[in-house]
């Protein structure tokens, strides 16, 4: 059994990493509005692989961006078509400027409001921005449960982020020098809370650091987070599962597998 909240199977083939293990528990994760249609036909037919559609902060620099009502309407014309479990992932992104920081509140918002609207979980993508997500947190339009995606930040983040019912997922970098932050948000976050992710291909953890990422590099996530919280490994990985699909409140996914 593999556990991976969050991983890219549409940039995965672009590196040439065509496969998932048949025993794979997790989300596929959506990047771009309108992106369903060139990753349905890459997932298989095992109905434990969630999908998700959403528009990141990098949709911003796109020439085919209009507004957020327009990524809206290709979200909702994918999840008509495709079905979903979660909507994003989105969020805020300073290391890389993509757009204004209201621009990049803006189209946060509206994926906040439709995931609320919808009842799906929210995944959200934060770098280098404690500040913006923390103030989404307190828009009274924030209504929705969801995951904090590859979490790099500290514990003080990490508990306004469950306050808000978000559940903490923590990636390869947690294995990279010097995240002592998120080693010690890892150390602190509750067990039913917990989640881990590979983000493939991106974020290979030590010792695969460097190489093209791939869903089964959770399991040295896994053994790194089970030595630092000085629990057993199968005993973690059974409860991320757990955690994963009490999230998303269903045991398989609706998302349509026969479309093409």
């Amino acid at each position: 059994m593999i556990i991976d909240s969050h991983f890219h199977t549409y940039s995965m083939k672009k590196r040439g990493l065509n496969t998932l293990p048949p025993d794979l528990i997790g989300i596929d994760i959506g990047t771009d509005g309108g992106d369903a249609k060139d990753r349905i036909p890459l997932l298989s037919d095992n109905k434990q692989i969630f999908f998700s559609v959403g528009s990141g902060p990098w949709c911003l620099q796109s020439a085919n961006y209009i507004s957020p009502a327009d990524e809206r309407e290709k979200l909702l014309n994918d999840i008509s078509t495709y079905g979903a479990d979660a909507i994003g992932e989105c969020g805020f992104d300073n290391h890389w400027k993509y757009g204004s920081e209201e621009a990049q509140r803006k189209l946060f918002m509206m994926q906040a409001e439709l995931a609320s609207e919808l009842s799906l979980p929210i995944i959200i993508h934060t770098r280098d921005a404690d500040r913006e997500i923390a103030e989404a947190f307190c828009s009274s339009a924030f209504g929705c449960r969801g995951i904090m995606h590859c979490f790099s930040s500290g514990p003080e983040l990490m508990k306004k982020a469950l306050d808000k019912d978000l559940y903490i997922s923590f990636a390869g970098n947690i294995t990279y020098k010097g995240n002592e932050n998120i080693r010690q948000a890892a150390l602190e976050v509750p067990s039913d809370r917990i989640l881990v992710e590979t983000d493939s291909p991106y974020l290979a953890p030590v010792p695969m650091r460097g190489k093209p990422c791939i869903p089964e590099y959770t399991e040295y996530t896994l053994s790194f987070v089970a030595e630092l919280r000085k629990t057993d490994k199968e005993v973690l990985k059974e409860q991320v599962k757990e955690n994963l699909l009490a999230l998303l409140k269903r045991n398989e996914t609706v998302r349509k597998l026969t479309s093409s």
